[in-house]
């Protein structure tokens, strides 16, 4: 396995059966492996393992996978589509350019082949081609998914929403928060102790939701909200955070725990999870180096999104359109619905990772 991994990245269509049997997945990978100047993309790299990963798991169901590996990063979009092995491929991951993504879902709408957009949400394709796949939809797309979350997770309790003015551009998700929420207060940042108290109710469960993502104000407003909360026991109060913030958690954590904290993202990789820790071990042994640990974790990645998608087509081939397939995520999880009337998919997985008020993580999603 090592010797295809390093293989690959000469060749623009290099092909590997990765089990025997007569039922057959043929799978492409169209990504910037390595440029013209020979810098290698630890990251296409990691994806492309997670991938290899995942069809070694699901083989020993009986099915084989040929994998296909395109470098776009000095190949151009019209010698990939003259390889003959295109018009036979089941599944396309890739590429991360907008318009080579274009012409490949022009080249194999009919054809049926599934088409994952792993890594440009904002491409239009999805709007007229039905095997055209988002795995990460767009910020807005998400804000809406989590506040309908919000709103479902916190429908059994006397809910007293807040929403913090940072004074700086809105989120999206503060506008869907207020379409799902009936009635909505708003606090100024700076604000005292006194005018936070004024907010707050003791009747209620206090949720505030800071109007901006970005660390400065997370930083400053938990700082008051965590002062009030500690000289005010008896309030329950808990805190509405943004995808973001899982890279401030390594210094914010004591605060998150202590305000009872739900932030909401698409996806979560948790590296105590045993089973995150044996894939970890699984690929410094396959590979002989460590998986690059920037969030989101390519190889945690390739390795969610090629295990549910080709057992996926394994099950149900080519006639696959969302159908729920179960695969148990180490970091990215799958809700596939309809874009439009006869548009392709987007993937509206959201979840809240909850920082109990006990020092644990909870993971919490639509049932």
């Amino acid at each position: 396995m090592k010797e295809l991994l390093i293989a690959f990245l000469l060749l623009i269509g290099f092909s590997t059966e990765l089990a025997l049997s007569q039922k057959i997945v043929r799978v492409g990978i169209m990504l910037p492996f390595k440029n013209q100047e020979g810098n290698v993309s630890p990251r296409a790299i990691d994806f492309y393992r997670g991938i290899v990963m995942a069809t070694d798991s699901l083989r020993k169901d009986g099915t084989s996978f040929r994998i296909y590996t395109y470098n776009t990063a000095n190949t151009s979009i019209n010698t990939i589509l003259n390889d003959t092995i295109i018009p036979h491929l089941d599944i396309i991951y890739g590429p991360d350019d907008k318009m080579m993504l274009k012409v490949i879902s022009d080249f194999t709408s009919s054809r049926g082949t599934k088409v994952i957009d792993a890594f440009a949400p904002t491409c239009d394709v999805i709007q007229s081609n039905p095997n055209f796949y988002i795995v990460y939809a767009p910020e807005h797309i998400v804000a809406n998914d989590a506040a309908n979350l919000f709103d479902v997770h916190f429908a059994d309790v006397k809910k007293n929403v807040i929403i913090v003015d940072t004074k700086k551009v809105a989120h999206p998700f503060v506008a869907a928060v207020k379409n799902v929420s009936k009635k909505v207060r708003f606090l100024q940042t700076g604000f005292t102790q006194n005018q936070l108290a004024s907010r707050l109710s003791k009747n209620k469960t206090n949720l505030l939701i800071l109007s901006s993502a970005d660390k400065e104000s997370a930083v400053d407003i938990m700082e008051q909200i965590a002062f009030y909360k500690k000289n005010n026991p008896e309030y329950d109060i808990r805190l509405i955070g943004y995808p973001e913030w899982s890279e401030y958690s390594a210094f914010l954590a004591d605060k998150m725990h202590f305000l009872d904290t739900y932030v909401y993202t698409s996806y979560y990789n948790n590296p105590l999870a045993q089973r995150n820790k044996d894939f970890q071990k699984a690929y410094k042994q396959l590979f002989n180096k460590d998986m690059d640990a920037t969030r989101p974790v390519m190889a945690l990645f390739g390795f969610d999104c090629g295990y549910f998608m080709l057992k996926a087509l394994a099950r149900y081939g080519r006639d696959y359109a969302g159908q729920d397939v179960y695969a148990a995520p180490l970091q990215n999880a799958f809700q596939f619905k309809t874009f439009g009337n006869s548009g392709g998919m987007m993937n509206h997985f959201v979840q809240f990772v909850h920082y109990t008020t006990d020092n644990k993580i909870e993971l919490i999603k639509l049932k």
